[in-house]
């Protein structure tokens, strides 16, 4: 017992890095926040019971709740108030000030826990704050002030007119099970200086690898990845103003979600490169946007100008690679090829839609997608001539028929493939893909007669965020679950939804936003746990 207390308290200490030096005025570098025991044992109660594990948790709580009945809570530690961290960065990043909160409800029975269950011997000094000689990290700092024991490395961090005011510090519960935030506008100018000098130096390095006379695609292609990965990172750390983490489990809702976001410093690339990310319209996310789908994905957006030119040049370069390689005989087809298809990689943009719609009564899918193109024509005339030159080499494997019908200022076109595979057609029919075609956009579906796919052309651009992903759990399992029997399907669902409806409580989604920040958010509900756990018993993965 003493060896795991004394663990625990080290893995504390390491928190608080090495010596600690007197932390500046202003705002911390970063703040992290955990709800109290209490509310954790009632949220992990919901989760647990999500796999039907709930009476764990419940023997737990009724353990807390009798340790803090006399009210001075569970060895001394309040298990009613949140816990916090602090952290505050300076040039010496080593010696950087964190703070530990600790909510207590007794002192003298949290003192008595060091001493008894952990084997240290708190020692209180004249400034009012105790000592501790832990392992590894030679000794923590403590005081006591506002209810909660302050835990840092160094006397000089708990100055009593520096430490956070927990009413001020929890003040704004925005219901988050944990959050963490960073404020990278108060990283010390000379670390962010070292930071990306240190990233100038790696990419120096990286070039001379390449040799004294690089290939034109070798020379292009390390530009532009160095451009993505060192460039954005130098940009995020001179740039940003804050990163946020917030995690939650909302039991009434049932509801598990997260999300990060990230603010950039006004005016500067950063934030002109999150603002054009939002505002955004799709018409490929019109077509597939259907009713029914299982699962619905949409994308869109584009690399800033000035990637999209080096961008550009790795294009340029590599087309004329592959044209340069090409068997003499096939060469004026490769470059037809990468000349037809290099506006669109050129562009460095991404407008895309997909979705699969179903199950029918004879629980078959449809798929739907839509992705946004340059010169959608010349593309087509090249899809024509391929099938013409390499069709027959297929010989009834596949039937090419094109210009079947138009649909606005799209021209529909069928690929049939003879002889699917028993799975393939039992889980999409007598299908065949349907493709449509026009200047701007390529749509096509695997469907028996391309209704989905013509009324989808019908529909105008929306909005979309950068990126969207929805996923219903139930209607895709029929999909997931093919070797299940039709009484375990219903044996699943039952145990994940009893004797409602699925719909609403068995989603999964994703979605990416732009605009005046970026922010990626994940929301799961509990049925979709549940019912994965459910299957879990079936052994399915």
């Amino acid at each position: 017992m003493r060896t795991r207390w004394a663990a625990a308290v080290a893995a504390l200490a390491w928190l608080g890095g090495a010596a600690a030096a007197q932390p500046p005025k202003g705002q911390p570098t970063v703040e992290v926040r955990l709800r109290s025991v209490n509310d954790l044992l009632a949220k992990g109660e919901y989760l647990a019971g999500l796999a039907g594990q709930e009476e764990v948790v419940k023997q737990v709580r009724q353990i807390v709740k009798q340790w803090s009945a006399d009210g001075k809570g569970v060895e001394g530690v309040d298990p009613g108030k949140p816990f916090g961290l602090t952290a505050t960065l300076t040039a010496d990043v080593v010696g950087s000030p964190v703070l530990v909160l600790v909510p207590v409800a007794d002192r003298d029975r949290f003192l008595g826990m060091l001493r008894d269950r952990a084997g240290l011997a708190p020692e209180k000094g004249a400034d009012g704050t105790y000592t501790v000689a832990v392992p590894f990290v030679n000794e923590l700092h403590l005081r006591f002030a506002n209810d909660y024991v302050y835990v840092g490395r160094s006397a000089k961090d708990l100055d009593p007119k520096a430490l956070p005011d927990p009413k001020a510090f929890f003040g704004k519960d925005d219901g988050a099970v944990g959050s963490v935030l960073v404020r990278f506008d108060t990283v010390p100018p000379d670390l962010v200086k070292f930071v990306t000098g240190q990233l100038e130096l790696a990419l120096a390095e990286q070039k001379k690898k390449l040799g004294d006379n690089p290939s034109a695609v070798e020379r292009a292609g390390f530009d532009f990845v160095s451009e993505m990965t060192a460039g954005s990172i130098k940009t995020f750390v001179e740039e940003a103003k804050d990163l946020r983490a917030k995690v939650f489990v909302d039991e009434k809702a049932g509801e598990l979600s997260a999300e990060l976001t990230l603010t950039a410093r006004p005016g500067t690339t950063l934030a002109k490169n999150i603002a054009a990310l939002g505002g955004k319209t799709s018409l490929p996310a019109g077509i597939v946007g259907a009713k029914g789908s299982v699962a619905r994905l949409t994308a869109r957006a584009g690399l800033p100008d000035d990637i999209k030119k080096i961008l550009g040049k790795l294009v340029d370069a590599a087309a004329e690679q592959i044209v340069k390689d090409a068997p003499a005989d096939q060469r004026e087809l490769a470059e037809r090829v990468v000349k037809t298809l290099a506006p669109t990689l050129k562009a460095g943009e991404v407008d895309a839609a997909a979705a699969l719609t179903g199950p029918d009564a004879k629980g078959r899918y449809a798929v739907v997608a839509a992705l946004g193109v340059k010169n959608g024509r010349d593309i087509e005339a090249l899809a024509k001539d391929l099938a013409k030159t390499f069709g027959p080499f297929l010989g009834d494997a596949v039937k090419f028929d094109f210009d079947v019908a138009k649909e606005g200022n799209f021209a529909l076109h069928t690929v049939t493939p003879r002889d699917l595979p028993p799975e393939v057609e039992k889980l999409l029919g007598p299908a065949k893909l349907w493709v449509a075609t026009s200047p701007d956009v390529i749509a096509l579906s695997v469907e028996p007669d391309g209704a989905a796919l013509k009324a989808g052309l019908k529909a105008k651009a929306v909005p979309v965020p950068v990126l969207s992903v929805e996923v219903e759990a139930a209607k895709l399992l029929p999909l997931v679950g093919q070797d299940l029997k039709p009484d375990e399907v219903k044996a699943a669902l039952k145990e994940a939804f009893g004797d409602g409806s699925p719909a609403g409580k068995d989603t999964v989604s994703v979605t990416v936003t732009g605009g005046t920040e970026f922010a990626v958010k994940a929301k799961v509900k509990g049925g979709a746990l549940k019912l994965l756990f459910a299957l879990d018993q079936f052994k399915i993965k």
